[in-house]
């Protein structure tokens, strides 16, 4: 009896142990069968300001990835990184991104880090729940079905410019432009044009004092389009982002909502997408109130509309 009791100890003993590692600190998962071939996951362990380079802790590689680097896993690694994923990283510690191979003239091999995503666990668990809803409304459309004046938003869930997790709830109390873009859109009366206009309505509807207005850009190519990318973009037109968002998914989630909103598109061998566009209105209680498809949508239109408080 005193034998069985001791193995009885032993044994939960060794449950508990498990349990602390399954819910303790996530470096301890190192697999690498959710990674692609060039990417690593890791956690921001230091860099300092106004850096080029980052020091992270690697919790896991792709089966591609130099050795050099997935030698390593558990200990601390220095890449090369642009400022905005660095600023990404520094907000949303745990990350998963791609290794690039580089020669630094006074160095010789380096690594640098990009697309790099947002990667803690429970956030990504809470956007792939969301986003099963998304999958299961799409399919139930139907063929030729998409969403229009009068419909509810489909529940979605994407990562923002800043790492962040926006769903359906940022729609709520307020009246907010919808459109679909993707940053390296070079064809002058699209991408361009559009969030130029938009950046003439946002200054606009600030000028007037019109309350309660949002915009949502989505991208068309999630595959480049990560956070950081967003980030620069944002900065780069000199929109105001306290009412500006950006998002970003992963490309089947992108695929359910170009699908919803009826818009296609077409990759290129150059880089570039051939695609549609639509501009929405949508109102506070997440419903679409009107929509411009094409690309000759009117500022004036669209402030007209705002500024009759259509939020309600």
């Amino acid at each position: 009896m005193k034998v069985c009791r001791h193995i009885d100890v032993q044994l939960a003993g060794a449950i508990c142990f498990f349990l602390l590692l399954a819910c303790g600190d996530e470096n301890l998962n190192r697999g690498n069968s959710s990674l692609a071939e060039l990417e690593i996951r890791g956690k921001f362990s230091a860099a300092e300001d106004n850096s080029s380079e980052v020091e992270v802790i690697l919790w896991g590689a792709g089966n591609k990835v130099d050795p050099e680097i997935s030698s390593k896993l558990g200990k601390t690694f220095k890449f090369g990184i642009q400022p905005d994923d660095l600023a990404l990283i520094r907000r949303k510690k745990i990350f998963k991104g791609r290794v690039q191979e580089t020669l630094v003239p006074s160095v010789g091999k380096a690594y640098l880090l990009h697309n790099l995503w947002p990667d803690e666990r429970g956030a990504r668990s809470r956007l792939d729940n969301v986003n099963r809803l998304l999958r299961r409304d799409t399919l139930s459309l139907g063929d030729g079905l998409i969403r229009t004046v009068g419909d509810q938003l489909p529940p979605f869930a994407l990562y923002d410019q800043d790492g962040e997790i926006i769903t359906t709830d940022y729609f709520d109390g307020s009246s907010t432009v919808l459109n679909f873009i993707f940053t390296r859109c070079s064809v002058p009366e699209m991408c361009p044009a559009s969030m130029m206009k938009l950046k003439k309505l946002q200054a606009l509807a600030e000028k007037t004092k019109i309350k309660h207005v949002r915009f949502l850009s989505i991208t068309l190519d999630p595959l480049y389009d990560s956070p950081g990318v967003l980030k620069q973009y944002a900065q780069a037109y000199g929109l105001n982002e306290e009412n500006f968002r950006f998002g970003t998914a992963g490309k089947n989630v992108i695929d359910d909502l170009t699908r919803q909103f009826g818009l296609l598109r077409k990759n290129h061998e150059s880089l570039t997408i051939e695609h549609t566009m639509r501009t929405l209105l949508i109102n506070s209680r997440r419903q679409i109130i009107y929509q411009v498809p094409g690309k000759s949508w009117s500022v004036e239109d669209f402030l007209s509309r705002l500024s009759e408080g259509i939020q309600g």
